[in-house]
């Protein structure tokens, strides 16, 4: 790629960013109210705070009530970096027939989603870095103040979410093949929020669970990037997260290409 197609994909970004951004602005209110309704970590984070503070030796598998704070308030507030949303639309434009005029455009309609998505997460930062540090100070969460472990976590979390839109995007594109493909959006939900260590952390499953959800890549995308921040897993462990991640990301890339081709040949030959 020369530095000319360079410049011109860029500018093409830069106005689909505006674009988008200026659109997810008018959702500004719903987004708020998006982000109260996920409060699932933070109630799992106040219950085991209250177990570990009624436990006779003041902690859980080696959490405090102190760490189970800090811990779920950081897993909130990765969730909502990672939250995406992509399937239902494609189903909806799938089975609604308003895909056509979307295959017109001179854009894959994987970018316009996905840059869409990345243009609600300015909108929504702002109000959840408040929140974030009102619920630190509210419970005494504590974070590392070591600056690799932070800019591991930001190397992590792009590709977590990445990794979680071609996830959904793929399951969104089901929806050429069948009537409801949502249904298999909350299976994968359910399967993300329990291994992935929305409800509990990963370290205080059974070994046998363990196992089944480090071979997913749930706990990667949202326990890791947490134990980062509360120093409960270091720069090898981000390394290694980072590339598995990397392998998930690649392998679903291909999917969702793959689902898309062969989607919208079955799409076109019914002539919607």
């Amino acid at each position: 790629m020369n530095s000319s197609s360079a410049h011109h994909i860029w500018r093409k970004f830069k106005v689909l960013m505006a674009v988008q951004f200026a659109h997810m602005t008018v959702y500004r209110a719903e987004i708020v109210i998006w982000m109260l309704s996920g409060t699932l970590s933070l109630i799992m984070g106040l219950i085991w705070m209250q177990q570990a503070a009624s436990s006779p030796n003041g902690e859980i598998g080696g959490y405090t009530a102190q760490d189970f704070a800090s811990y779920f308030i950081a897993t909130w507030g990765t969730a909502q970096i990672l939250v995406v949303w992509v399937a239902w639309e494609l189903s909806f434009d799938v089975r609604q027939g308003t895909l056509s005029p979307k295959l017109l455009r001179p854009i894959d309609p994987f970018w316009m989603h996905y840059v869409g998505h990345w243009a609600e997460r300015i909108v929504r930062l702002p109000l959840m870095f408040v929140l974030l540090v009102i619920f630190a100070l509210l419970t005494g969460a504590h974070y590392t103040t070591d600056v690799s472990r932070w800019l591991a976590y930001l190397m992590l979390v792009p590709l977590a979410f990445t990794l979680r839109f071609l996830l959904e995007y793929s399951i969104g594109l089901l929806a050429f093949w069948f009537e409801a493909a949502e249904n298999f959006q909350e299976l994968v939900w359910v399967l993300y929020a329990a291994l992935g260590g929305l409800l509990a952390p990963i370290s205080l499953y059974p070994a046998a669970v363990q196992m089944i959800a480090y071979a997913t890549p749930f706990p990667y995308m949202l326990s890791l990037p947490c134990n980062l921040l509360t120093g409960k897993a270091d720069l090898g462990d981000a390394l290694r997260g980072w590339l598995i991640l990397l392998g998930w990301t690649l392998a679903f890339a291909v999917l969702q290409a793959v689902l898309w081709r062969r989607g919208v040949r079955k799409y076109g030959a019914v002539g919607a």
